[in-house]
């Protein structure tokens, strides 16, 4: 009699475990990166047409070169104009690419990365506001002579960001980054080479929200690698590849094989 009741007690010991188990512990441990993938530029062929692995989307070199298995922006007028975007529903998702900037300026300007929003800039701001998504790297006069990298997005209008972290450590020139930004529900973080940006540091928002690009208030521009500053255009110098656009947030298992292997 004893003997049944330990087993009935342990059975439902290992039933309650089960149950109250997060299931997304084992399920966060698995690599699926074609799941959810919405864009995917490998930017290393030398064609003038940029080539959207997903098929989603439709592209355009402005001037980029291609040298030694890379396109290289020349930091002058140089960009990519991408066509075909539709993430007007995507509020949650992942942003992963990787850069190499050759130049970072110190005083007033900025080194575009990823740039979504209004094709024209907003001329009453000293900032970059573009009514949508930055991923840069400077940020000078706003932060004094920073090298840091930013995530930003502005969901209203031409105003300061409604949500900014940055790095909080400066980026180097001629060095590769890989980074992730992640937007969840009630959460947000970032990636720097495999680690997650545990001291970022918010200049607006915090850790809990979730805007991303449906929460952009213009959609008419998709580059990479132009910018505004003080509604001046600006332009990233260096390399930037392996761009990949995710409607999930990614695991931490995939954030590492990305870093491990995708340079």
């Amino acid at each position: 009699m004893k003997y049944k009741l330990f087993l009935s007690l342990l059975l439902i010991s290992l039933v309650s475990i089960f149950l109250l188990s997060p299931l997304t512990s084992a399920q966060d441990g698995k690599i699926n990166l074609e799941d959810g993938l919405v864009t995917y530029l490998k930017l290393d062929n030398d064609s003038e047409e940029i080539t959207d692995e997903t098929g989603n989307l439709t592209g355009e070199k402005m001037g980029t070169t291609f040298n030694n298995g890379l396109v290289e922006f020349d930091g002058e007028d140089d960009f990519i104009e991408l066509k075909g975007h539709d993430f007007n529903n995507m509020g949650y998702g992942t942003i992963s690419l990787w850069f190499k900037a050759q130049d970072i300026p110190i005083q007033d300007a900025i080194r575009p990365i990823l740039y979504y929003g209004a094709q024209k800039p907003c001329e009453n701001m000293p900032d970059a506001s573009n009514q949508g998504l930055i991923i840069e790297v400077a940020h000078d006069p706003m932060h004094f002579r920073s090298k840091n990298l930013y995530f930003k997005i502005f969901s209203d209008g031409c105003e300061y960001p409604s949500f900014c972290y940055d790095s909080r450590q400066p980026m180097e020139e001629n060095k590769w980054y890989h980074f992730v930004a992640l937007v969840g529900k009630d959460y947000n973080t970032g990636y720097l080479n495999g680690k997650e940006m545990t001291n970022r540091r918010y200049n607006f928002g915090n850790a809990r929200d979730s805007e991303f690009f449906e929460d952009a208030v213009k959609d008419e521009a998709f580059w990479i690698g132009k910018g505004y500053w003080d509604a001046e255009p600006m332009f990233f110098k260096g390399n930037i590849k392996n761009i990949r656009i995710y409607n999930r947030v990614l695991n931490e298992t995939e954030i590492k094989h990305l870093y491990e292997n995708q340079l």
